[in-house]
This record gives structure tokens, sequence and C-alpha cells, in this order.
């Protein structure tokens, strides 16, 4: 896949264009996610900017922003997922950061929402992550059908109270199906 993916829609006059960004261009967005803190680690930041055709007198903005971020130390669902319950913490903290990588965060500003902004950042993601496996925690899983639309696996929690859990695996994605010819 290339660096740059562009998106055209039939009602915007100009693409939107879904790159490699920096922990800088989240500060554009921040104001609009429901959570006061920036993550807590950087892993990869993917930025979608919509250019306007006149972009002479107009910039292009950031219209979404995606966060990659290095795995927490403990995670129970997790743990329950990946079959890592018996390992020590320091195995299993070796096999998170050597496998997985965590989504931290999806805005998309309000203007450019629901036009699959989010789900093309989110897929962007699970496409260019490093690691074999990729998980999100996510309070409005539960009404939002974002990250299995995009193809992960959901695992509700044993606790109403509690996120609900998704994972991906990209080696499984990307393996020919045993039925392909």
């Amino acid at each position: 896949m290339s660096i740059i993916q562009q998106i055209s829609t039939d009602f915007l006059p100009g693409p939107i264009d879904i790159a490699p960004g920096k922990p800088r261009d989240y500060r554009a967005l921040e104001r609009f996610h429901y959570l006061p803190l920036r993550p807590a680690t950087w892993a990869g930041v993917w930025t979608a900017r919509y250019k306007p055709p006149d972009r002479h007198t107009r910039p292009s903005q950031i219209v979404a922003v995606a966060v990659l971020s290095y795995p927490s130390a403990v995670h129970r669902v997790r743990h329950r997922v990946f079959g890592l319950e018996p390992m020590s913490f320091g195995q299993k903290l070796r096999w998170a950061n050597a496998s997985l990588r965590t989504i931290s965060r999806v805005i998309v500003h309000p203007q450019f929402r629901a036009i699959g902004l989010a789900r093309a950042m989110v897929e962007r993601l699970l496409a260019d992550c490093p690691t074999r496996y990729v998980e999100t925690s996510a309070r409005m899983g539960r009404a939002h059908p974002l990250f299995e639309a995009a193809g992960m696996t959901r695992v509700d929690p044993e606790d109403a109270d509690a996120p609900v859990y998704f994972w991906f695996d990209r080696h499984a994605a990307i393996s020919p199906s045993p039925h392909a010819s």
C-alpha cells in the first residue's frame, strides 16, 4: 500500500488523504475526544487531511486522527483471549510488546463524521501495524460498531460497566483462505 491513501466522496469537492502523521497532529482534534488526556504512549499516528479544491486560498486541514500505542502491561481480557494467564508478568509484558499494539484514539472532526472516515482510519491502522495483533478497548463499543465493521473481533466484558475489548490478527486477515484455489 502506498504511504498516502486517497478517499473521494460524491459530496466533498476535494479528496481526503490518509497518511502517517506526528503526535503534534493529534492536538488539532484532541478537543473532540471524550477523554481529556492524551495517549500515554505513541507507536504511530495517522491523519486524514481534507484537501479543498482551492488549495491556494484554503490550506488542507486535519479532519481525523488515529493513534496506535504500545500496549499496557496488564489487561485481563487480553490475557484470557490470548491464553496468557499462566505466564509470569515479565513474559506477558515481553509478549505484548513484541506482538501487539493498541488503538488508543480515533477522532473525527464533527463536520466530517458519518462518511466512513473513522472506519477507514481503523482499517489503515490494522493494515499498517508492525505487529501481528492489534487491540482496543472501547466504552462506546456497545453502541457503535466501528471496530467490528473494520474487521476486529468483539469480546464483551463480564462486567456491564467495563469497556468492550476488540482484537485483530493481521496474519489471519492476510492469509489465503483454505478454500481458495
